[in-house]
């Protein structure tokens, strides 16, 4: 190796730990910057410009070092730890906020919204029992049912508006979820435009990152450092191209696929894939939606099923209620009051029932139900009295026509009062178990024991995810320590650098001297 070699060398090690200096400089200059990447410089051996087996040919073919590239300080395990949990936590977190939504609907089932007005029916129906003709009373019987009904559509909205709130926040995160997707494929072209600088290495990073709030992450990298990302095995985006958005649709009608997922191909629009879609999606908001706001299987009580049991409620009540009021097994039956011809108060076989559909199905729901029109025209047509035949048939078998002015009998009222605490719901699994205010009691506990739960995994995941947070921050994050030994190693280097080419050129100047 010649002097003049030599001299190169040390003069490229100067130049070398020169701008490591200038690194270092940098980051303590950021340390304080949020979302910073500690910077680090990359030396390589420059390669050999003699290749041979023979020691001291190698030698001299030896050329120094130079500096290859300036990277991040970039922890991949640590990175995809971090995803991971922040997606766990995104999962529980959406869980927490829409199962809260449905608790404050909950609240309204209790003492303080629909069982306390059934307590005001009932209360009403045990009136009627006692003056069973007077108009007042019928009135406040009638009103004291369109009260429940009222509330049953009421709650029923409350839950369709939640419904339709989480569709349209599902749609922004799809919107959200492909404007990332289009600028992870930017960033990817960006990264390998600027040669894998670390500001755009950070850029993909935090993209990665925002994108886990909505779904659990899988990529693989490229050779030129880009990023693929995949949705149900799918490649959606490729290196910087982007293959597939992300497209959602809604259907409040059908519980089992009231939010669907699909990829649609950018490239052939009407090429759409559904199947599998919403079953790869394994944490992140999207999962919490889907369990919320499809099927039943989910592990806690979401939408679908608070709703039908709300409308299983609703159903339970009118049918009850209809049954009774319309009751009629041949000699006995259910009697309301109109007037004969006289104008005097008489008793007639009821036909018209107390609740009825008002989209005319016929099958009740919490949404449908309401008071017979008729009846609230004319509460004289609310059956308070049950009459029995066999009561006004004499040993012939004649019936007694005076049975019409037993206007003071309120039997129906009774079996109405009786309604209360009759078991006429089915809850866990049972049937015909438990009597309505129980049911919508056990409904609301359930949701309310339901969001503790996941509030208590929300919390953990929350803490996880902020000590991944906190675990990668040091790792890419600026450490004065480890800046201050770097300083200190990388000036030593320029020093003993300066120091052997000072030495070199006095023994150049030495050798000259002597010729």
């Amino acid at each position: 190796m010649s002097l003049n070699q030599s001299m190169n060398i040390t003069l490229g090690s100067m130049k070398n730990n020169q701008y490591a200096l200038t690194v270092v400089a940098q980051n303590i200059a950021n340390v304080n910057v949020d979302g910073y990447h500690r910077q680090k410089v990359n030396f390589v051996t420059n390669e050999y410009t003699t290749k041979c087996q023979n020691v001291i040919e190698t030698i001299k073919g030896m050329n120094g070092a130079s500096i290859s590239s300036l990277t991040n300080y970039i922890d991949e395990g640590a990175l995809n730890d971090l995803i991971g949990k922040n997606s766990d936590a995104s999962y529980y977190n959406t869980l927490v906020d829409a199962l809260g939504d449905l608790e404050d609907i909950a609240d309204d089932l209790g003492d303080n919204g629909l069982n306390a007005l059934l307590n005001d029916f009932f209360t009403a129906s045990a009136n009627l029992e006692k003056y069973p003709t007077d108009m007042a009373i019928r009135q406040q019987y009638v009103l004291a049912a369109q009260s429940v009904a009222e509330k049953f559509n009421d709650i029923a909205k409350r839950y369709d508006d939640v419904q339709e709130d989480k569709f349209q926040t599902v749609e922004m995160d799809v919107s959200n979820i492909n404007s990332l997707l289009a600028k992870l494929a930017s960033a990817n072209e960006a990264h390998v435009r600027n040669n894998q600088s670390t500001e755009t290495q950070a850029n993909i990073n935090a993209i990665l990152e925002e994108l886990s709030n909505y779904m659990d992450i899988t990529t693989d990298k490229n050779d030129n450092g880009t990023v693929n990302l995949y949705i149900g095995g799918i490649a959606v985006v490729q290196g910087n191209e982007q293959k597939y958005t992300l497209n959602a649709e809604f259907d409040s009608t059908n519980p089992d696929e009231a939010v669907k997922f699909s990829l649609q191909s950018i490239e052939n629009p009407d090429y759409i894939i559904e199947n599998g879609i919403n079953d790869s999606f394994k944490s992140g908001s999207l999962k919490a939606y889907i369990e919320f706001l499809n099927g039943s299987g989910a592990s806690f009580a979401n939408i679908n099923d608070m709703k039908s049991a709300l409308d299983s409620a609703a159903e339970a009540f009118a049918n009850a209620l209809n049954n009774v009021q319309t009751y009629d097994d041949g000699n006995v039956f259910a009697a309301s009051i109109t007037t004969d011809a006289d104008g005097n108060l008489i008793l007639e076989k009821a036909t018209n029932p107390m609740f009825t559909t008002s989209d005319g199905s016929g099958k009740f729901s919490a949404s449908n139900i309401q008071v017979n029109a008729a009846i609230v025209d004319n509460p004289f047509l609310v059956a308070a009295a049950r009459i029995d035949l066999s009561d006004y048939t004499d040993e012939t078998g004649a019936v007694d026509p005076n049975w019409i002015k037993a206007i003071g009998n309120s039997d129906n009222a009774v079996e109405i009062t009786a309604l209360q605490n009759a078991k006429i719901c089915s809850y866990g699994g049972g049937a015909n178990n438990c009597t309505l205010s129980q049911f919508l009691i056990n409904n609301a506990a359930k949701n309310g024991s339901d969001l503790a739960g996941i509030e208590g995994k929300a919390e953990t995941a929350q803490g996880l995810a902020d000590n991944a947070v906190t675990n990668y921050a040091n790792l890419v994050g600026v450490n004065l320590d480890e800046e201050l030994a770097d300083m200190i190693r990388y000036q030593r280097a320029y020093e003993a650098s300066a120091k052997l080419f000072s030495t070199i050129n006095d023994l150049i100047g030495t050798i000259i001297g002597m010729v």
